[in-house]
């Protein structure tokens, strides 16, 4: 509990000799006290108004540049030089302070003690003296034993930036690479046409946290996302085909029977019994999908146009746009659409690139890379940026285990071609070939498919795969904790935002509805009503004199 403890001071009979005292006054106190009085009448009160005008005026003078602003926080004093704070040019709570009247700054701080002419704050006074000196040196420190939130919220209060902090005491971590492009990125909003719409529109489709618009909108992207991949793996299905009446046949096709003699699998091939019968069964599930596929897959690739399109047009920089991974993979999404629908344009017949040569690989590829829309979730999936960013940043530990894989590969495949090769009926004809064997064994998948015939082979083959074990071990443990670590930190920062969001919806509502004593702008005035209606109040004076 704070308080002041008032002079009283008893005021003349009559308002001439209210004003003459008051113009002789000094503004050391800052403030006059009137104590009620029966000679005091309501002829009084429009002087009084005029009164308490000059005395903030005189207050706000006295605190300009080549003087000394008084402050105390937390029951500690403060005086420094108002040019010294202007000097900074920053825009911060003490410089607001400093160029605001005295009914502003009322507003702004939790009491005013008149015996001393400070204004009062409830605040850590440990800080505040970092505070302080960040306006006399330049450089802001961070107490030692004070906690990073802590000194957070009270450089939130203070409105200064965090960048104000020193090096030595920073209390951001280093932001990588992509955060830092994301905030030139926003920056350069600043220089273009429309900055202030286009930023906007950037939060909403890259910044799905940003707003409620833009998480419906992420919601409704992936939604998208989901529906092309199905569409286009039902579009693979003989029962999703537009002439279903022949799938039975087409799995019959492709059921496997058992080994022959040769140990090569063997498949059912149907007899079509028609006009032109023929032994030939010729499927092609994908190219003649269902209508309804078809239709939400041009509603989807509509979609992902429009959004491609409306990222493109509001880019800053579209030259580096265009070259970043996940707009290239939005652009592959919707690339074969078009070139599919282009070679319908101009009259290719696709069924007839067969007989092409490479042709017929080229929209293989093309129909590829429409599978790369299932990697369009990576905006919104906060798991795979973290997992690609560990890639990225193991790049060393996947080198290490290529080149521990390459030569464990190299070795063992030598050895295993020139024990098993005089073998009768060996699969192990030559060293690339013994390369596929040996990459199975050493990553202890095992297909099966290439057996060693040899005792020794076979003790080749057991080394191989412990080799493979231990030489995956290493690299793999690191990549994993660098994972496991970036995804702690990404859950720290994110429990930090929602706690620091939490923290100033608090504050604002703190401050929006507090029940805090209001200093009273006519306070000759409070105390002549009070006086008439016969109640015995304290005369405020403009002030609050207390705080609980």
């Amino acid at each position: 509990m704070y308080s002041v403890k008032l002079k009283k001071v008893t005021p003349p009979s009559d308002t001439v000799s209210i004003l003459q005292k008051l113009s002789h006054q000094q503004f050391h106190n800052r403030s006059v006290t009137f104590m009620d009085s029966r000679e005091t009448t309501p002829c009084m009160l429009p002087n009084i108004a005029e009164e308490l005008s000059k005395s903030a005026n005189a207050i706000t003078q006295s605190v300009l540049p080549g003087t000394l602003f008084r402050l105390n926080v937390g029951g500690k004093s403060y005086r420094i030089a108002a040019d010294i704070v202007l000097a900074r040019r920053t825009h911060s709570l003490m410089t607001t302070l400093i160029t605001a009247d005295h009914e502003h700054r009322l507003t702004l701080t939790d009491a005013y003690l008149e015996e001393s002419a400070e204004y009062y704050l409830e605040r850590n006074t440990k800080i505040t003296d970092h505070v302080i000196e960040y306006y006399v040196t330049g450089v802001l420190h961070k107490p030692m034993d004070t906690c990073t939130e802590r000194f957070k919220e009270e450089l939130d209060f203070w409105q200064l930036d965090y960048n104000n902090v020193a090096p030595c005491c920073s209390i951001q971590p280093p932001l990588p690479k992509s955060a830092r492009d994301k905030e030139d990125l926003l920056r350069r909003f600043s220089n273009v046409t429309c900055g202030e719409v286009r930023r906007d529109i950037y939060n909403i489709l890259e910044e799905p946290s940003s707003s409620i618009f833009a998480k419906l909108y992420s919601i409704f992207s992936i939604i998208f996302i989901f529906s092309s991949v199905a569409g286009l793996i039902l579009g693979s299905m003989p029962e999703f085909q537009r002439d279903n009446s022949q799938a039975h046949l087409y799995h019959m096709m492709h059921q496997k029977s058992t080994r022959d003699f040769s140990n090569k699998p063997q498949k059912f091939i149907p007899v079509v019994e028609s006009e032109n019968a023929t032994n030939d069964f010729v499927y092609k599930p994908t190219d003649d999908p269902a209508n309804f596929l078809v239709v939400m897959e041009y509603i989807c690739i509509a979609w992902f146009t429009v959004e491609y399109l409306l990222r493109l047009s509001i880019s800053p920089r579209k030259r580096i746009f265009v070259m970043e991974p996940m707009n290239l993979i939005d652009l592959c999404t919707i690339l074969p659409f078009y070139l599919e629908m282009g070679f319908g344009v101009f009259g290719v017949n696709l069924d007839r690139l067969h007989n092409i040569t490479g042709a017929m690989l080229v929209i293989r590829v093309l129909r590829v890379l429409r599978m790369a829309r299932v990697f369009k979730l990576a905006r919104y999936s906060t798991g795979l940026q973290i997992f690609g960013h560990t890639l990225r940043s193991s790049l060393t530990e996947l080198s290490m285990l290529g080149m521990f894989l390459l030569t464990g590969i190299v070795f063992f495949s030598t050895l295993i071609y020139f024990i098993e090769k005089d073998e009768h009926n060996t699969e192990f004809s030559s060293i690339p070939s013994a390369c596929w064997w040996c990459v199975v064994t050493m990553t202890t998948i095992g297909y099966g498919d290439s057996i060693p015939k040899t005792t020794l082979g076979k003790v080749i083959a057991t080394s191989a795969s412990v080799c493979g074990i231990i030489v995956l071990a290493f690299p793999i443990s690191m990549i994993v904790e660098k994972f496991a670590c970036a995804q702690q930190k990404s859950h720290e920062e994110s429990q930090i935002r929602q706690a620091h969001m939490a923290a100033m919806a608090q504050n604002y509502f703190l401050n929006r509805f507090t029940r805090r004593r209001k200093a009273c702008k006519e306070p000759l005035a409070s105390s002549v009503r009070a006086k008439l209606n016969g109640h015995d109040t304290p005369n405020t004076n403009g002030s609050v004199r207390s705080i609980a």
